[in-house]
């Protein structure tokens, strides 16, 4: 979700930073996912906070949801957008746009409001600039206004032009199999029985809850309305918009649950909107609503809420909470609270989510840290995600850079067994993968770009494969082998090399191999572990689960080998390597010094931050460290800092 901050402060007033905004918002649970950004036009200057959204919150795809968590955490007061107060006209019956729904299972509301007499033009600039700021392009200041509210409230919002409608009338029905609508960007698209249209003379001319059509579009010359806030079957805009290839905004909101008051509340934002910017009368019209949803009622019990978090927090200041979140208290007793769920908060389900609610206001911090009074769980880890990372940690060993790619693939119709998707997003992922390699061996061609002779690559993942009626899935480990200045039977030998080590390490001394066209079948013990090819190695890894044990190596020599961090604060001119000689010079017992992280202070460019990590065997190292550092100072002017690496 994209924040521009100078329409954030619409809503809370704050002097904090954007910096110290993006913090709170983390605290939420709304990542930063990007540097913070500046929009700059002429006057107007706003910073834009990019925010990652992985919860299932329908209001976080609205800047007033945002804010209004943010007003809580921050206590202070949330300014909610003015709504329209003007008394709406009543239209004659023959101007009143007839709305019928021949889908009821697509549709759950439809909102309509008629505006006669309005002007189009361009949008003030206030509009204007915080449309562009978020990532909206201004169009003219009916359809802005529509982007806006939907931007703001989260509710997606669609306007059409009366006078090119070929009835004064919407249908909304299934669309009819080959059917076609011209959208407003110019695109035909071909629609399914699976699709929903709205239509007048049975002539479909808005794809229902993803995108609208050119026909009716808002224009100059446009001077009345029909102004809709729908509330859709989210599973089907979810189906229907990845079958058609569409993604926008409004489908990125109607994937989630929206509550379908809040049609009202945005017709009624973008009524006040249009009759200030567009002028004109506004007209009540049809409102679709036959099956109204009931608000949710929960009970909050303090015993729940001082389990799962550990602590006692004052009832006071849970309603304080609670207040701010817009939940309603009907009642409370000194055990639970009874209250009404607000209608934007569609993923509240449980009592543990109004738990999480509060536990997030109140601060994650705040939950005391202290030792447990009984036995940790049992370890419920699969063996096979630990082994994998022993996996990984040989094949960094053996000097081997681990990727993830993404296992969606173009279709080929060469490709035996390969699973084809119904609903793909584009052409080029079609389709799953049936060998990493696939879609690992394209990475070598950037190392090439950087001139990177030798090439070790590796990914823990997974291959899918059609099986009759059914679906198989195989965890994989890919090792790729790539030396641009080797002849491929060398890399061949190279790569075998590193199987062998790899292999060892699992307690595996031995193997054969059955070859297959272009690659060598792995077995050991008559189990099949894997195959080998020129450049590339692919190992099952739970079978190899199944046959590795734990190498036999002699031990030739005892090690006490201990190692320990100390960070240090170093004036910038003072040459690193006479500090890493003294150090390392300074004790006989100090058998390695490494350099982990070497960083200039944000705050004063004259000096740095290094974190070194000894490895000694010296016994009594408190009292060798507080001597160091006291040498140190007294001949570098060096302190030591501890510090977290960001």
């Amino acid at each position: 979700m994209r924040i521009p901050v100078e329409w954030l402060t619409e809503y809370i007033k704050t002097h904090k930073s954007s910096k110290d905004l993006a913090a709170s918002f983390t605290s939420l649970g709304l990542m930063l996912d990007k540097p913070i950004e500046q929009y700059e036009n002429g006057a107007y200057k706003s910073d834009i906070l990019e925010l990652e959204h992985r919860m299932d919150r329908s209001d976080w795809l609205s800047i007033l949801g945002c804010a209004r968590d943010l007003a809580a955490f921050e206590g202070i007061e949330l300014i909610n957008p003015e709504l329209n107060k003007t008394e709406l006209l009543k239209p004659s019956k023959e101007r009143i746009v007839k709305i019928k729904v021949d889908c009821p299972d697509m549709v759950n509301r439809f909102n309509t409001r008629v505006f006669r007499g309005i002007k189009v033009g361009n949008s003030p600039a206030w509009l204007k600039n915080r449309l562009e700021a978020y990532g909206i392009p201004s169009i003219n200041n009916i359809v802005d206004i529509t982007n806006y509210v939907m931007v703001e409230l989260g509710q997606p919002m669609h306007a059409q032009d009366l006078s090119k409608m070929r009835a004064q009338e919407i249908v909304i029905r299934k669309a009819k199999q080959g059917e076609k609508v011209l959208t407003l960007l110019g695109d035909e698209v071909e629609l399914t029985e699976n699709n929903f249209v709205l239509t007048q003379n049975d002539v479909a001319t808005v794809i229902g809850g993803i995108v609208g059509g050119k026909e009716t579009g808002i224009d100059s010359s446009t001077t009345n309305i029909i102004l809709d806030a729908g509330n859709y079957n989210q599973v089907v805009i979810r189906k229907n918009s990845r079958q058609l290839k569409i993604l926008n905004e409004t489908v990125s909101r109607y994937d989630k649950f929206i509550h379908p008051k809040l049609t009202e509340v945005a017709i009624e934002r973008a009524t006040k909107l249009i009759l200030e910017l567009a002028g004109g009368q506004c007209y009540e019209n049809i409102d679709w609503y036959p099956n109204q949803v009931e608000p949710k009622l929960m009970i909050l019990r303090y015993s729940r809420l001082k389990l799962l978090s550990g602590m006692e927090i004052e009832s006071k200041r849970v309603l304080q909470i609670l207040y701010s979140l817009g939940y309603q208290i009907n009642n409370k007793t000194e055990d639970q609270i009874e209250l009404e769920v607000p209608y934007f908060r569609t993923d509240v389900d449980v009592e543990d989510d109004l738990i999480a609610d509060i536990l997030r206001i109140n601060n994650y911090n705040k939950i005391p840290v202290t030792i447990m009074d009984s036995a940790p769980p049992k370890e419920i880890t699969p063996a096979i995600y630990n082994f994998e990372d022993k996996l990984r940690d040989l094949c960094v060993n053996l000097g081997y850079q681990e990727f993830i790619t993404d296992p969606l693939v173009q279709f080929n119709e060469k490709t035996h067994n390969q699973i084809k998707l119904s609903n793909s997003l584009s052409s080029e992922k079609s389709a799953l993968r049936t060998d990493i390699k696939e879609t690992l061996f394209p990475i070598t061609e950037n190392y090439k770009k950087h001139k990177k002779q030798l090439i070790k690559l590796f990914e823990v993942g997974k291959v899918y494969l059609q099986k009759d009626d059914d679906f198989e899935e195989t965890r994989v480990l890919e090792l790729i082998y790539l030396d641009e200045s080797l002849l491929p039977l060398k890399n061949a030998k190279n790569i075998k090399k590193d199987l062998s080590s790899f292999l060892f390490n699992l307690g595996i001394s031995y193997y054969y191999g059955k070859e297959q066209s272009k690659t060598t079948k792995i077995y050991f013990n008559n189990t099949e572990i894997g195959k080998i090819s020129v450049n590339s190695v692919s190992l099952y890894t739970e079978e190899l689960l199944k046959v590795a044990v734990t190498p036999k190596r002699v031990i030739t020599k005892i090690s006490d080998v201990i190692s320990d961090d100390l960070s240090l604060v170093i004036p910038v001119n003072l040459k690193f390597g006479v500090i890493y000689n003294f150090i390392l010079n300074y004790e006989e017992r100090i058998e390695k010094l490494t350099v982990k992280e070497d960083l200039i202070d944000p705050q004063n460019d004259q000096k740095r931050f290094v974190l070194l990590n000894i490895r000694h065997r010296i016994e009594n190292y408190e009292e060798f460290k507080s001597g160091l550092l006291k040498d140190l100072k007294e001949i570098y002017e060096i302190e030591s800092k501890s510090f977290l690496l960001t």
